[in-house]
């Protein structure tokens, strides 16, 4: 449905490691939970899970990415304002729609 697709490359590029492990965390406890998709956007929940950030514990944020004229651009309420990192959420977003084809 989101018409992008996460490589690994993708997500190894556009992150640093440590976000890489956390967001595949947060993702392999399931904690994804979409709001809205369509073929140039999709918006989350993410995370808001007890335990050690290494087990992909911590706040629950809003996320989204959006897809236009070829570029992604992606918006997580936990980064500074006008910041594009691609953090622990993002990378657990972008696993999720991977993992379910979306």
């Amino acid at each position: 449905m989101f018409n992008f697709s996460f490589s690994t490359e993708f997500i190894n590029q556009s992150t640093i490691n440590s976000n890489r492990v956390y967001g595949e965390a947060i993702f392999n406890r399931g904690a994804v939970t979409i709001i809205n998709i369509d073929e140039a956007s999709v918006e989350a929940w993410v995370g808001g899970l007890d335990g050690k950030v290494i087990e992909g514990g911590g706040s629950k944020r809003r996320v989204e990415f959006v897809f236009d004229k070829s570029e992604l651009k992606w918006k997580c309420t936990g980064n500074p304002k006008n910041h594009q990192i691609f953090c622990k959420h993002c990378v657990a977003l972008a696993l999720y729609l991977n993992q379910n084809d979306l």
